[in-house]
């Protein structure tokens, strides 16, 4: 009990100093992602300020939003817990990012390791307000005068961030997108951020996430009706590869763990519906569940937990 006490001081310390503090985690006892939140670098924080956002700066969490961080970082599936165990250094918080903009995945050079910086705002909002701000920055009103809303459900912004986050490293981690013969590249990808020319040419294809200008309002259903006829769970995952693989794991973690579901509405200038699409039930998107969840079970069973635990030491695999 007192060493357990005193652990717990220490890291408290650490904390209030911005250090990591999970050399502590075995003997305090303390679940080993919750200690891994601290402040982010300094180094992360200027990054953010080179972007462009100059009133970034490090948040400190109340006792209540670590509560709520703790809480998501349990709910991750027990492959993302391991990779993060082995590989996460620090999950910080900023104040100051715009709403539209969400962290920072930073590999730690020559280490290994990641760090995760999420927007501090992200620990009271709801997954609908999220993902509407986001996706409307896609869009130029225009004479339709269509409204798009998205309605996310069975979680909210800051899990489902995590969940992002927390995908690409497990994808670092284990190359998945790296590998061209992956089941999450093949046929879909041609190289990290180039698809493949069927892909390429869709109008699900040239919004903004891929470099495109912002797409006249008028014109939403066209790009949401070809979404429909590719394997993409959302426009973001026509980003790029690694964005399509977290943005698949993410959504079926969603719908299948917490219960939640994804739709995008276009509303006319009189509040009544016009269309409605629901990403995680076009066919092409749900062909590939089969590989996600091969992928998650990986961490089900003892064997395949130490496979993990050897292929993500320091000293052997990637």
């Amino acid at each position: 009990m007192r060493t357990r006490l005193f652990a717990c001081i220490v890291n408290i310390g650490l904390a209030l100093h911005g250090l990591p503090v999970h050399a502590l985690d075995a003997a305090a006892g303390e679940p080993a992602l919750a200690s891994r939140v601290a402040p982010p670098e300094q180094e992360v924080v200027d990054r953010f300020v080179a972007a462009g956002m100059r009133d970034a700066r490090p948040h400190a969490l109340t006792p209540t939003e670590r509560l709520r961080v703790g809480k998501a970082l349990e709910s991750l599936p027990a492959l993302h817990r391991l990779v993060l165990e082995k590989r996460l250094r620090r999950l910080g918080f900023v104040d100051g990012i715009p709403g539209h903009g969400s962290g920072l995945f930073s590999p730690v050079a020559g280490t290994g390791q990641f760090d995760i910086t999420l927007r501090a705002s992200l620990l009271g909002e709801s997954l609908g307000d999220f993902l509407t701000t986001k996706e409307r920055r896609l869009f130029a009103p225009d004479e339709s005068g269509l409204v798009l809303t998205v309605d996310g459900t069975g979680t909210d912004a800051l899990t489902y961030v995590l969940l992002h986050e927390t995908s690409h490293a497990v994808d670092r981690a284990l190359g998945l997108t790296a590998d061209r013969r992956s089941p999450f590249v093949d046929g879909v990808w041609a190289d990290r951020a180039t698809l493949v020319p069927s892909l390429a040419s869709s109008p699900a294809a040239g919004t903004a996430f891929r470099g495109g200008e912002p797409v006249p309002m008028g014109k939403a259903s066209d790009v949401y009706d070809a979404l429909a006829h590719t394997p993409f769970v959302s426009l973001y995952a026509t980003a790029a590869a690694p964005e399509d693989f977290a943005e698949l794991v993410a959504w079926h973690v969603i719908s299948t763990v917490h219960g939640g579901s994804l739709a995008i509405t276009l509303r006319n200038g009189q509040g009544v519906a016009v269309s409605r699409y629901e990403p995680l039930a076009a066919p092409a998107a749900r062909a590939r569940i089969a590989h996600v969840e091969a992928l998650l079970r990986r961490a089900d069973t003892e064997k395949g937990r130490d496979a993990l635990q050897r292929l993500l030491d320091p000293t052997g695999g990637s």
